[in-house]
Formats: C-alpha cells, sequence, structure tokens
C-alpha cells in the first residue's frame, strides 16, 4: 500500500444493537465519505452488541481493531442501558480509537431528539468517551413518520418528560 492510500483512507469501528441501527450508521458513515470527499475510503469494522456482550473473546478483537480507528460509531436505542460487558468493551475501544486521535459518536435511535441528554445511553457513551479522552458526538435518528407508533399510550408516553408538571 502506498502512502498515498494510506493518506486517504481511514478505520471506522461500528457497534449496533439492531439491523436498522447497524444499516444508519453504514448511511452516516457513506455522508462523511462523501464529504470528505469523494476518493476517501472509509474502512469499515461492523459488530453487533449482543455479540460482544456474550463473547468477550469478540470483544477483545473489536478492541484490537479500535487502536487503528479514527471513529468509533455506536448506534443503539437511547432508552436502553447498556449491559456491563459491552460497557466495559466501548471502555477498550474508546481508549483504542484515542491512539488514532479518534472519536466517539453516539447514534441513538427509539428516543426523540429533544430528550437526546436525559437518555440512559447518550450519559453512558458521553462518559466513555470523556474517560478515554476522545472527543464526542451524538446524532438522533428519529424514525419516519410512518414508523412512529401513534397510539394515545404511545403519544403519552413520549410527552411526559417533556411536561412541566
Amino acid at each position: 500500500m502506498n502512502s498515498e492510500t494510506q493518506t486517504n483512507s481511514s478505520d471506522v469501528l461500528i457497534v449496533y444493537d439492531s439491523v436498522r441501527s447497524g444499516k444508519r450508521a453504514k448511511e452516516l458513515c457513506d455522508r462523511i465519505g462523501q464529504q470528505l470527499a469523494p476518493d476517501y475510503k472509509l474502512n469499515l469494522s461492523i459488530w453487533r452488541l449482543s455479540a460482544l456482550e456474550i463473547l468477550p473473546p469478540l470483544a477483545r478483537a473489536a478492541a484490537r481493531e479500535a487502536e487503528r480507528a479514527t471513529l468509533l460509531i455506536v448506534a443503539v436505542n437511547g432508552d436502553k442501558t447498556l449491559p456491563r460487558p459491552v460497557k466495559s468493551c466501548l471502555h477498550w475501544c474508546a481508549r483504542g480509537t484515542r491512539v488514532a486521535n479518534g472519536s466517539l459518536v453516539a447514534q441513538l435511535h427509539g428516543i426523540l431528539k429533544m430528550n437526546e441528554e436525559l437518555c440512559p445511553a447518550y450519559v453512558c457513551l458521553r462518559e466513555i468517551a470523556h474517560h478515554a479522552g476522545v472527543r464526542f458526538f451524538s446524532e438522533v435518528v428519529e424514525l419516519p413518520e410512518d414508523e412512529l407508533d401513534c397510539s394515545l399510550d404511545a403519544i403519552h408516553e413520549r410527552a411526559q418528560p417533556n411536561t412541566s408538571l
């Protein structure tokens, strides 16, 4: 590999919890690649959260790959609390991205943008980035209107945290 190729590529580690969130994380990578330059190549390493949780050797392998990554994207449901083994793995990965002067991006779904900083996953991932000494960014991926649960119970539940009463 020549030096020109090396300067025009970057490693990205994606950790996701569902097929939909993995797809959204890949779309984010595509947007980043388009904005950097059309000839810029992002080398993706994609890991399913559940596999990292139950298979420690995979978690260690992901952490080793993170040492080359300039970007760690964690695409998860914002309302869910991350299990302890996953938090440990993400700590290792975030520390690994520090080697490459990288960043952690929390791509959250299943929440409203206005509730972002209150959700458990956001708080956890921001803390992981802080402890690892890497930059932290977040993005909320709201569901399209046709996929929103519009039942009265769901509307009431989404509105609860936003009222002053």
